[in-house]
This record gives C-alpha cells, sequence and structure tokens, in this order.
C-alpha cells in the first residue's frame, strides 16, 4: 500500500479553503465598519462659538471637525439648518497655553496647549430627552518646545486636530 503525500499545493488550497470557509460563515456579529447611525445622513456644522481670549480657535476647530466629519463618516455636511437631520454645535470654553519647564535665563522651555470645548449633537428638530442633556464637555492638551521651533500656533492646531477626532469619535452609535 502506497501513502499519498500533501504537497505544499495541497496544503496551500486547505488553508484556502479553511480561510474562506471562516470569512464567509458570518462569525459572531462582529463587524468591521464604524457603528453610524442610519438615520442620520446629513449634518450642520455651525461655527463654534468661544469664550476664551485665544483668537480663531474656534474657527480652526470648525474646518477641522467638518473635515473629519467628510472623511471619516458617511454624514454629509450641509450648509444651513433647514436642510439637515441633525446639528453639532460647540463652545470653546477655555484655551490657553501654561509653561512647564523654563531655562536657567527664565524664559520658557518647555509649554504646554489647553483646549476646552462643550459639544452638543442634536436632531432637528430636537427631541425632548435632548433638550433635557447638557453638552458634553472634552478638553485636550498638547506640550510644545520653542527652543526646537515649535509655535503655539502648531500646538493649538494639534489640539483641535485631536479635539476634532475625538467629536467625531462621539458621533458613533454606543456599542
Amino acid at each position: 500500500m502506497r501513502l499519498r503525500t500533501i504537497g505544499r499545493r495541497g496544503t496551500r488550497r486547505g488553508l484556502l479553503a479553511a480561510m474562506l470557509t471562516f470569512a464567509l460563515s458570518g462569525g459572531c456579529g462582529y463587524s468591521v465598519r464604524a457603528p453610524y447611525s442610519k438615520e442620520v445622513r446629513t449634518v450642520y456644522v455651525p461655527v463654534f462659538r468661544s469664550v476664551s481670549f485665544r483668537r480663531d480657535v474656534n474657527l480652526q476647530l470648525t474646518n477641522l471637525v467638518i473635515d473629519e466629519i467628510t472623511r471619516r463618516t458617511p454624514f454629509r455636511v450641509v450648509g444651513t439648518q433647514e436642510e439637515a437631520d441633525t446639528i453639532l454645535d460647540g463652545t470653546v470654553n477655555f484655551a490657553d497655553k501654561n509653561i512647564i519647564v523654563e531655562n536657567p535665563f527664565n524664559l520658557p522651555r518647555q509649554l504646554m496647549a489647553t483646549m476646552n470645548v462643550s459639544v452638543n449633537w442634536t436632531h432637528n428638530p430636537p427631541t425632548a430627552e435632548e433638550l433635557d442633556r447638557g453638552p458634553t464637555t472634552i478638553a485636550e492638551n498638547f506640550n510644545f518646545v520653542p527652543e526646537i521651533g515649535e509655535t503655539s500656533m502648531t500646538a493649538f492646531y494639534r489640539v483641535n486636530q485631536a479635539l476634532a477626532k475625538q467629536i467625531v469619535d462621539m458621533m458613533e452609535q454606543p456599542w
């Protein structure tokens, strides 16, 4: 009696068949897509308000949030409130920079840019439970070093990028 040996080609075919069977079986309800609401199609993002004395951080944050929404979500950003399913508005409550480390000549060596933002995402028109719910507060900070060429302008841009990502992450449905 002669035993048949399975070569490399047979092993690869078997492995490929097993992987294909596993992929087509569907799993346990897991998905690789982000869980965004299918009821929402359009979002209106007005310019964020600012109660801080830092200039134009609210405009920069609004633009970055709109960019993140169009890049990462299935939602379409519209220009007027009337044509939107939902409204995403926010307020920059605090934007400041603080010295963390000084050099021997009392000049700043390392600083920290900090921002605090309140965000509210509501349906258009808002439901009763959304009116009772207050805005969500998000804070972010970024350390920067002026001695190597980093400026407060680039630091606040980095803070706004992180805040925009967090805001769009909050637009996902809960698991």
